[in-house]
């Protein structure tokens, strides 16, 4: 997989910052992220790597908020800690299925 797809496919869960609506946020977004992620990857081991991958764009955006104002993300992260580990889990399990997704549906080479 080139750099740039991998790139993309990491990059895409973070455009739901344009939206309000939850079920894009940690669900859709992250799930075509991960069918493009899984359709271009080269190998079963990519796919494997996924869940991993997934922390990228979480980590991402813990780092925004941490730096434009780490104070109140401290606090929402220690009174609705729940919520914050439901949001991970949500983008992780659903990179991931959009992974295996676009790994399923892509076009296999014959090799002869």
């Amino acid at each position: 997989m080139s750099k740039w797809v991998r790139y993309i496919s990491l990059l895409v869960p973070l455009l739901g910052i344009a939206s309000p609506w939850h079920e894009l946020n940690a669900a859709l977004l992250p799930f075509i992220g991960g069918v493009i992620y899984g359709y271009f990857t080269n190998k079963r081991q990519g796919v494997a790597i996924a869940p991993v991958a997934a922390l990228v764009p979480v980590a991402v955006v813990l780092a925004y908020y941490g730096v434009i104002n780490g104070v109140r993300l401290s606090r929402f992260i220690s009174i609705f800690h729940l919520f914050a580990w439901l949001w991970v889990i949500f983008w992780v399990v659903f990179f991931t299925l959009g992974a295996v997704f676009g790994y399923v549906i892509r076009p296999r080479v014959l090799n002869r």
